[in-house]
């Protein structure tokens, strides 16, 4: 197998993300993702597959390195 086809994003509130539930987002074909589901204030961890598909069969790579992310809304307007 070659390159990716596409990407697999898995998502935790607790470090140590694993990848043997189900990923949070599959098929990614870009760079760019945008978690739609996480909440502010709350920190999340994130690690990131390639997937690569060739004569029916599909191979996922080793997780990408952890990822810790907590989104806030954005702050009020200065008076």
């Amino acid at each position: 197998m070659s390159a990716a086809d596409s990407y697999r994003v898995y998502q935790s509130t607790s470090s140590c993300v694993g990848v043997s539930g189900s990923p949070l987002d599959t098929g990614i074909s870009s760079a760019d993702f945008t978690d739609e589901t996480a909440g502010n204030g709350q920190t999340y961890y994130y690690v990131v597959t390639a997937v690569a598909e060739e004569d029916r069969e599909t191979a996922e790579s080793d997780p990408s390195s952890e990822v810790e992310k907590t989104p806030s809304s954005d702050p009020p307007d200065r008076p």
